[in-house]
């Protein structure tokens, strides 16, 4: 599955940007919470509803869930490795997990068209249209670099020039098309032909922040600017390579690549990486990792990013990654240096000279929590970008707490969701 070729595509494409931007679970957890759903897509949720229905007591990989959960292990990641486990001890027969996870996927297909309902779509989809979120996040995410020196070492924004075209490809590791109802460039925020003699069709905001240690100079002035913006080609799409909820039967739990009789479980040998999805990583210049946990299960992905940052290449042509981090109530001490090097263990890479090399100058690390209410990538919660002065302001916070000028509180999730199963 390689990158569309947009010059053959439009016009007059001078150069072509290709992004390839990897979305988790954190987007879906944010989303729901955000719109104010009654529940979420958490593993805690999702097994207190297995709880509910009286699921399988005899399933392994159900009884492996519960002993996590009261180990204080709360991710996805955690319960694919269960998986892994159960094969290792061989404690069950491949045809009996097999068929637990059979079990679970059907469970799980029924959980989540309960928690995100058409409504929620529908809200998540109007609340994107009406603030342009999508626009937002594909044009100015570049915004989202507070420090000017972290800045300064991006080589992304300094390659952009009007004519060049950026092609967006999510790699959506969730089952729900949150995602895609979100980024979707509806008829209120994006036009495929605003112009009458050019095929362009959307402004790249290359310095959203207006940060000293990057300057552009058009050709016809004779000064350097900061305020950069590039009259662009936009291309966008999704894919969703461990299954979607729309097909039951195609969601994908397991574990990483594998041989043997364990390669029945592996993700990457059904979701057939290497044929559809290996060719993409030489070409991309820019990855995006969000709401990821960089769980080893997927790190066939991870892995791949890594080769592509590690690949021989002239300086400026070195491919990037941002990675963004939502931190936990226990990471308050937790810095850009740990999350590269959390990325680099995720992608079984070693410690080296050169992959620290790689770490400090093509990993940029975007670390937030629910209080940065001015992030821009794929950001939920209401804001308007201030075209003007250059800078990210919340869309009508709670009045007292505005007043007050404080930052409003992380919204509190209800308990895991208790609701009946529906009437036969």
């Amino acid at each position: 599955m390689p990158y569309d070729n947009l010059k053959e595509k439009f016009n007059d494409v001078k150069r072509q940007h290709n992004i390839m931007a990897l979305v988790g679970n954190g987007f879906d957890i944010q989303a729901l919470s955000d719109i104010g759903a009654p529940s979420d897509t958490r593993y805690e949720s999702f097994f207190h509803y297995l709880k509910y229905r009286r699921f399988s007591p005899d399933s392994h990989i159900f009884k492996e869930m519960e002993l996590l959960l009261s180990e204080g292990k709360t991710n996805w990641c955690d319960v694919e490795f269960a998986i892994e486990s159960l094969l290792t001890r061989r404690e069950t027969s491949p045809e009996k997990l097999s068929e637990d996870l059979g079990k679970i996927q059907r469970e799980f297909a029924n959980f989540l068209n309960q928690v995100v309902t058409p409504d929620i779509l529908t809200n998540l989809g109007e609340s994107s249209m009406k603030n342009k979120w999508a626009i937002t996040s594909l044009m100015k995410f570049l915004g989202d670099i507070r420090n000017a020196t972290d800045f300064g070492r991006i080589r992304f924004p300094r390659r952009m020039k009007h004519c060049h075209a950026i092609n967006f490809q999510f790699i959506n590791f969730n089952f729900t098309t949150l995602l895609d109802d979100f980024i979707y460039l509806d008829q209120k925020q994006f036009d495929p032909h605003p112009y009458e003699h050019s095929d362009r069709n959307a402004t790249f905001y290359a310095n959203p922040r207006e940060h000293k240690t990057f300057s552009y100079r058009l050709e016809e002035y004779k000064k350097d600017i900061h305020d950069a913006w590039f009259k662009i080609y936009l291309a966008c799409n999704i894919v969703h390579p461990h299954g979607i909820l729309y097909t039951p039967r195609s969601l994908l739990f397991g574990i990483d690549e594998t041989t043997g009789p364990a390669e029945r479980f592996s993700k990457p040998y059904w979701s057939q990486n290497e044929l559809r999805y290996k060719d993409l990583f030489p070409k991309t210049d820019l990855f995006i990792i969000f709401g990821c946990s960089l769980g080893h299960t997927d790190r066939w992905w991870w892995r791949s990013i890594a080769d592509a940052l590690l690949k021989e290449t002239e300086d400026q042509e070195k491919p990037e990654l941002i990675l963004y981090w939502r931190k936990g109530s226990k990471e308050a001490q937790l810095t850009a240096e740990n999350l590269r090097s959390r990325f680099a263990k995720a992608a079984g890479l070693g410690s080296d000279q050169k992959v620290q090399k790689m770490l400090a100058s093509q990993i940029h690390v975007v670390l937030y929590d629910d209080s940065t209410m001015d992030r821009v990538w794929l950001n939920t919660r209401a804001f308007e970008f201030n075209q003007t002065a250059h800078f990210y302001v919340t869309a009508k916070p709670d009045d007292a707490m505005q007043k007050a000028g404080a930052v409003p509180s992380p919204r509190v999730l209800p308990p895991p969701p208790f609701w009946p199963p529906k009437a036969s």
